[in-house]
């Protein structure tokens, strides 16, 4: 800290001002480069099916928009038939998606069926980068440099690519998580609860909350689920929910038996397949996992709580850990342990900090990366996104016995 009685030094200052743009330069540079990957993804990646009546390329979002169409007209359970769905978008017989989500998602998507396929998924990739813009900015609010290199870091690259929604997943838990460090109980509940639209990847959402003694956040995300859930499969009809507890139990069981051969699952799991491990072996790894991550997860937050950014980043490394159902474009989520590990903030950091805050960044985008320069055919998500998780879970366990998150969270002007 400067003395008193210094003359304070426009030459610095001025130098500080200096690298902050250039900085800002490098992270502005890194979202054309996504801008530029993005649109050459769309150039060569898609089949639109206004144009051609054969969709061959592997993007969800033609199933998402197909159930939107279905539910249009009138017959949502048939986007749950793999065969119905793939017309509704004109699809091939080697195209392999569905439609596996809960009856709240319906009326999500259902307005991106009145338009064309292409404005469709670009407006979908716009609304995601939005919504995690606004959900960053209370985080980073005088940090220009971590907003933009957040904001477009690598990591979100395959979901966008793909037209999933883990990017407005994880916008959506950063929301509760400042809410929660606002005390604002009702609202994180009511967030909370929103977030199982897409089930599979909150299931150590309740362990942490329990941990903290978030009694009326847990009220109030069981009371939003509720509503949410009965209300939609009531409109819907109860055969909505039979028929997806059906298909996602038989569409589960179809990927335990193929752990071995799918180079885009990035759980534990699959990464045990990969290794020889027998399905059942496989799956009993990754239930071992998940249970000593929730207890360390539960211990962190008892500790700590969700105004500790250590504990923050660390609850974004063990939610996509513990699902063995963890696709590569869901380990984004170690963009958000990036971003709390970057917020504990001291200025001075060994070298080694920065690289491995780099590798969280970047996460499951190294295939995304690796296919526009190196093309390492070993470079897959059951290598690469078990590793960057546990990196950043053991990161953020670090930072907190080093005691560098104190629970105080003044941002840092950029």
């Amino acid at each position: 800290m400067a003395r008193l009685d210094e003359a304070p030094n426009p030459q610095a200052g001025q130098q500080q001002m200096t690298a902050t743009q250039r900085y800002l330069w490098i992270a502005w540079v890194n979202a054309l480069t996504m801008a530029v990957i993005f649109a050459t993804f769309i150039h060569i990646g898609i089949d639109f099916p206004e144009t051609v009546t054969c969709v061959t390329r592997f993007v969800d979002f033609h199933a998402i928009w197909g159930a939107a169409r279905i539910a249009l007209d009138g017959n949502i359970t048939d986007a749950f038939q793999r065969e119905t769905l793939e017309q509704a978008y004109s699809a091939c017989d080697q195209v392999n998606m569905y439609w596996l989500y809960p009856a709240p998602m319906v009326p999500l998507v259902t307005p991106f069926g009145l338009m064309p396929f292409l404005l469709a998924f670009l407006t979908f990739a716009a609304l995601s980068v939005l919504v995690l813009m606004l959900s960053l900015r209370p985080l980073l609010p005088n940090d220009k440099v971590a907003l933009v290199a957040f904001l477009f870091a690598p990591a979100w690259l395959p979901a966008l690519l793909i037209g999933q929604f883990t990017v407005l997943w994880c916008a959506g838990l950063l929301a509760a998580i400042t809410a929660m460090r606002a005390d604002r109980h009702l609202l994180a509940g009511f967030l909370f609860g929103l977030l199982t639209v897409k089930p599979t990847l909150g299931l150590l959402i309740p362990v942490v909350l329990l941990a903290d003694r978030r009694y009326r956040t847990i009220a109030a995300a069981v009371l939003t689920t509720l509503v949410l859930h009965t209300s939609s499969t009531a409109f819907y009809g109860l055969d909505y929910f039979r028929t997806w507890i059906i298909a996602s139990r038989d569409h589960g069981a179809s990927l335990a038996e193929n752990l071995a051969i799918l180079d885009v699952m990035g759980s534990v799991a699959a990464f045990a397949a990969q290794f020889g491990a027998p399905s059942n072996v496989a799956l009993s790894v990754n239930l071992g996992v998940m249970i000593v991550v929730a207890i360390v997860l539960f211990l962190v937050w008892r500790q700590a709580g969700a105004k500790s950014d250590a504990a923050c980043a660390a609850l974004c490394a063990a939610l996509p850990l513990s699902t063995p159902y963890l696709w590569h474009y869901d380990a984004a989520f170690s963009a958000l342990s990036a971003l709390f590990i970057y917020r504990i903030g001291p200025q001075k950091r060994h070298p080694a900090f920065w690289i491995i805050l780099a590798i969280l960044w970047i996460g499951p985008g190294f295939r995304v990366l690796n296919a526009y320069t190196f093309q390492l055919p070993w470079l897959i998500p059951p290598l690469i996104d078990p590793f960057v998780l546990f990196l950043a879970l053991a990161i953020s366990i670090q930072q907190l016995g080093m005691g560098s998150d104190d629970g105080q969270h003044d941002e840092r002007v950029a």
